[in-house]
């Protein structure tokens, strides 16, 4: 393990990418809180709770990539993106975390109430894979609000749908202008999804 300290605020919501192990490697942005020295993580229904209540040690990593996030979102990312241990290269630092507790509990927004599971896990170990400052960007935190929004579509109706359509477009000029390619490619990608779906 590496000899690094990581001083983050307690219970506050960092973005991360969730790297989960089971028959196939998976890749998704999450949000994670620490709270008194452990990781808590909030989960719908979805693969990587899949893995992690099959697999229960996990990847935490740190990235400022806005591209990185999308690719993950999208199952965009290539072995290109990552080395043989499944860090992204674009990670700051890589947490290798392993489940202490699953809590499942019912919880309500505006798309309705769904299951949510609660998990819990210690830090087992902290890799530093860049030394570079995690520089906040304006667009970067448009395309993280756009992803989380776009995680809410399956739960979402019509009007909701087309409530986001019309958020991305409007957000589209200011990413561009406030952005590099890593955002513009963002938004690339997640223009043909919803034009797909």
């Amino acid at each position: 393990m590496d000899d690094i300290e990581i001083n983050l605020m307690e219970n506050t919501i960092y973005e991360v990418i969730i790297t989960s192990f089971n028959k196939q490697v998976n890749f998704k942005p999450f949000g994670i809180k620490f709270n008194n020295k452990k990781v808590i993580l909030n989960l719908y229904p979805n693969r990587t709770l899949k893995n992690i209540k099959t697999n229960p040690e996990f990847l935490i990593q740190f990235t400022t990539n806005p591209l990185i996030y999308t690719k993950a979102l999208l199952n965009k990312l290539t072995p290109s993106d990552y080395n043989k241990e499944y860090f992204l290269l674009d990670s700051n630092i890589v947490i290798k975390a392993n489940v202490y507790s699953i809590y499942e509990y019912v919880h309500e927004d505006n798309y309705g109430k769904v299951t949510l599971t609660q998990i819990t896990a210690n830090i087992e170990e902290i890799h530093e894979i860049n030394n570079q400052p995690p520089v906040i960007n304006r667009a970067t935190n448009k395309i993280i609000d756009l992803l989380v929004d776009y995680t809410r579509i399956p739960y979402m109706n019509s009007t909701q749908k087309n409530d986001y359509i019309n958020k991305l477009q409007n957000l589209s000029s200011f990413i561009k202008k406030s952005g590099n390619n890593q955002h513009i490619q963002s938004l690339k990608l997640l223009k043909k999804e919803i034009i797909e779906e």
